[in-house]
């Protein structure tokens, strides 16, 4: 019910994903991901310097619907494909304009265009893992060819919506998607090349000439329709590469949910809190009126056990108040998140927690993990570690999605977590260090690289199921990121 992917997204940021995918057969579906990192001494992260405002600073959290899976041939050759949806929201647009029509025809073009690159994506893969040469020149085959058919049904679309009943917007948006289908198709092509040029697959040169004629066909595609993402070799391609980014956005932006962040229990914590100030003003309060009655006029003793009371009184308001948030962030999340489709349906809820944990506190089996690591636990064995104990918390409302996306089969959504770990290299020694090397009577001085291991482990369930562990090591320095790998267990 939870998939997990993790990789390095930048220099200096690595993101995990997490899919959670709708149950069929319930109303709602809850699931728990916990995350911990093991983080050395010697870079000075602890709970005092590293505070729970830094640490919701240093990630981007995006949440967006599970792309919905299809072969490519399927999203574009039948009746129901999301590309005849498109058709017919196309048609409907140009008899009746209106912003119904329209905001149809929008997520309808963003939801087939992120469909048929993802379907590119996951049909390159499968080519890349095929055994028998002959498995793999029918896939390359049919790849090269449903892509570009998919492409020419798409393109046939334009003379549809380039009529002068539909506004010019419109046809923007169109020129848009069709500007990143073919930004993304030189992508995957591209990527499929550099698998061939590596395989040892007999027939890859007459593959690699069908790629390449394809890509070159593309860019004078792009040229003609007057698209600015053409590359060139003595450029910087500034154009190509920011219109790249922008039209993933745009495209992008029909899978992103709408969400409203809170802090869990805080008319609890209000009401608390006044009963903390009420009590200790009724402390102050009480002494001041037994003094009153003891002391028939006003004396230096008084006007001592007056500002004596009123002394207390603070002090103790700020230990009840320390006390009360202290047991509240035992019991509550520091943020809820509600999910909401556009329409405005409310169909998830996110909670989140941080906190530094001790290794006594630790769940036994992420404690074992952690001890099997030996050898890249000889530094913090020397010097020791802190360990950040991310937890989240997620509902989903499964019956809600089958009514709010009724056109696409939505089965989960994406819960996309990018982590700066920029912070954690103020504290690094410089990353560069010279390593000399014994050669006859003389030494040979080589480059040698200081670094940083960072080990990472995730634990998720669903309510009432098994729990899963996986385990990763990022090694990095104050240049950034070198490797981020998987750790058997």
């Amino acid at each position: 019910m939870i998939e997990e992917s993790v990789k390095i997204h930048d220099k200096f940021q690595f993101e995990l994903k997490f899919t959670y995918l709708l149950a069929e057969n319930t109303d709602r579906k809850d699931f728990n991901v916990e995350t911990y990192m093991f983080i050395p001494n010697s870079l000075g992260v602890d709970p005092e310097r590293y505070t729970k405002s830094d640490f919701y600073q240093d990630i981007q959290n995006y949440i967006r619907l599970k792309t919905p899976t299809m072969l490519l041939r399927d999203s574009y050759a039948s009746d129901n494909a999301p590309l005849s949806l498109l058709g017919r929201s196309v048609a409907a647009l140009s008899c009746d304009p209106g912003n119904a029509n329209a905001r149809i025809y929008t997520y309808r073009l963003k939801m087939f265009c992120s469909i048929f690159r993802t379907a590119m994506r996951d049909e390159k893969s499968f080519i890349e893992r095929q055994q028998s040469e002959k498995d793999l020149e029918f896939q390359l085959d049919r790849y090269l060819s449903s892509v570009s058919e998919g492409i020419a049904e798409f393109r046939k679309l334009r003379n549809s919506i380039n009529v002068s009943t539909v506004p010019e917007k419109n046809f923007c948006l169109y020129s848009y998607a069709d500007e990143y289908l073919s930004l993304q198709m030189n992508v995957y092509l591209r990527e499929l090349h550099f698998f061939l040029q590596s395989s040892g697959f007999r027939k890859s040169e007459h593959f690699m000439e069908q790629i390449v004629k394809k890509a070159k066909d593309e860019i004078s595609y792009r040229k003609n329709a007057g698209y600015p993402s053409i590359p060139t070799e003595g450029g910087d391609n500034e154009a190509l590469i920011f219109r790249r980014g922008a039209l993933k956005k745009f495209v992008g932006s029909a899978l992103f949910l709408r969400t409203k962040k809170g802090k869990e229990g805080l008319l609890i914590e209000h009401a608390l809190l006044g009963l903390a100030a009420a009590f200790a003003m009724a402390f102050a309060t009480s002494i001041a009126f037994f003094s009153k009655t003891s002391f028939e006029e006003l004396t230096i003793a008084f006007f001592m056990i007056l500002v004596a009371s009123y002394m207390f009184k603070d002090r103790m308001k700020e230990i009840l108040r320390g006390y009360i948030s202290a047991e509240m962030r035992k019991r509550y999340y520091d943020h809820v998140t509600k999910i909401y489709s556009d329409g405005g349906q409310k169909i998830g809820i996110l909670k989140q927690n941080f906190s530094f944990v001790g290794e006594n506190n630790l769940p036994s089996e992420v404690a074992e993990s952690r001890k099997q690591d030996f050898l890249s636990g000889v530094d913090e064995d020397l010097f020791g570690e802190k360990i950040i104990f991310y937890k989240k918390r997620i509902t989903l409302f499964s019956k809600i999605f089958k009514s709010v996306y009724p056109d696409f089969r939505i089965n989960g959504i994406n819960d996309i977590i990018r982590f700066d770990l920029s912070e954690f290299t103020r504290k690094m020694d410089n990353p560069d260090e010279d390593v000399y090397i014994p050669k006859k009577n003389d030494y040979l001085k080589v480059a040698g690289a200081r670094v940083y291991q960072m080990n990472l482990i995730t634990r998720y369930s669903v309510e009432d199921g098994a729990s899963s562990l996986n385990k990763f090591r990022i090694t990095f320095n104050r240049n950034g990121i070198r490797r981020m790998e998987k750790i058997g267990l």
